[in-house]
């Protein structure tokens, strides 16, 4: 039988998957927000939720890093590698260089990174717990409910 300290690393990555699982379905819920804003045309509301929803995906970023350097299993950082990578690319195209890419060729693959990134959270909560997963994909649906309602 193993000692107190045995479980630590355990315990310590429960902490970490629980989250981000909260994490992921803070920004799941956020982007709904987002989206409704959208609908409203509530522009700085909009924003507002942006910037949420990026500073949590930088939180994720920064599990990966924790994840990656712990050599967990290379699942638990292949999951979140896309929604960090999406906020990253989101920084720069919507709040650096700020620019209407969403008229162009690119927002295909913007897109695409950010489902990716939403179904590598859902993939992180089935993983961590059969009932975050569920929680985590509910939110999901959520999300991506109010993201189509204007094309409708």
């Amino acid at each position: 039988m193993g000692s107190p300290s045995d479980s630590k690393p355990q315990n310590d990555y429960s902490r970490i998957d629980l989250s981000v699982v909260v994490v992921a379905n803070a920004i799941n819920l956020m982007m709904a927000a987002l989206f409704a804003a959208r609908l409203t045309g509530l522009t700085q509301v909009q924003y507002g939720f942006g910037v949420v929803a990026m500073v949590l995906g930088f939180a994720l970023g920064y599990a990966t890093y924790v994840n990656n350097r712990s050599k967990r299993d290379k699942w638990m950082t292949w999951f979140l590698l896309p929604i960090f990578l999406f906020f990253v690319i989101d920084l720069f195209i919507d709040y650096v260089w700020v620019f209407n890419f969403r008229d162009t060729v690119i927002v295909g693959p913007y897109i695409l990174l950010y489902y990716v990134g939403l179904w590598g959270l859902i993939g992180y909560g089935f993983k961590f717990d059969k009932k975050c997963g569920f929680i985590t994909l509910a939110t999901y649906f959520v999300n991506m409910t109010l993201s189509i309602l204007p094309y409708i």
